[in-house]
């Protein structure tokens, strides 16, 4: 059989914009020096509502997404929404806020994008680069993502926050956006199950650790050869009376 050019051009533009791949995480980016401070952020592979009124129920959701991932639970860090209820804004919520200071950067699991420079760009209406890497390496994610969120970091109101009651939905931002529709895109009814983006608390470069020095190397070489051979080597005789 044979189908119309344009519908084969339509299906392989359709799979590009839903190619999520899979990669490795990195819990610290390259190029950072030791004792620099920084933040990861990530959506999270998996779904829920936007039912609950409670900001600890969706801090909750996405920590239990990063803590089931060895690498990210061994930081030891918080893990906070990227959302805001009625009462708690989502700046507030993950300690971005103009009160917080100038905070740090933010990037991506994947070990060299950045989404914003500080706590100031992440919320001056559009980020560096799509949020759409997951805490379990998959990259390319394109997807809606609860906010209930404006550009300023600031609830939405109009009953579009987390667990409001607007019959319309609740706000969404967008996985393929760096405009303020990464966090300010559409109307979602609050009972679909959609992801969420999450930010680790701050975090420190630790100090590369030293390679041994090549004498080092040579002695512990020489000493795995003499006990993998000792037992081959002849051994002197004892003195005859």
């Amino acid at each position: 059989m044979t189908f119309p050019r344009t519908f084969v051009t339509a299906l392989v533009f359709a799979g590009l914009a839903t190619t999520a791949v899979a990669a490795p995480i990195f819990t610290t980016p390259t190029g950072l020096t030791a004792g620099e401070q920084y933040r990861l952020a990530f959506v999270t592979s998996t779904t829920r509502d936007a039912t609950s009124t409670d900001i600890a129920d969706y801090n909750a959701f996405v920590t239990a997404a990063a803590e089931a991932v060895t690498a990210l639970d061994d930081l030891g860090t918080t893990w906070k929404v990227i959302g805001s209820t009625a009462t708690v804004d989502a700046r507030d919520n993950t300690s971005t806020a103009p009160s917080d200071g100038a905070g740090v950067a933010i990037y991506l699991l994947d070990g060299t994008t950045k989404i914003a420079d500080d706590n100031a760009d992440l919320w001056d209406g559009t980020i560096d680069n799509f949020l759409n890497f997951s805490e379990t390496g998959t990259a390319g994610i394109a997807a809606d993502v609860f906010t209930g969120t404006k550009l300023t970091g600031e609830n939405v109101g109009w009953g579009q926050t987390l667990g409001g009651a607007n019959p319309l939905g609740i706000r969404t931002g967008r996985t393929t956006a760096t405009n303020l529709s990464w966090v300010y895109h559409t109307l979602k009814s609050k009972t679909d199950d959609l992801h969420f983006y999450a930010l680790s608390g701050i975090l420190t470069a630790a100090p590369a650790t030293a390679a041994p020095e090549p004498a080092t190397l040579t002695l512990f070489g020489l000493g795995l050869l003499s006990l993998t051979t000792g037992s081959l080597l002849p051994c002197a005789s004892a003195p005859t009376s």
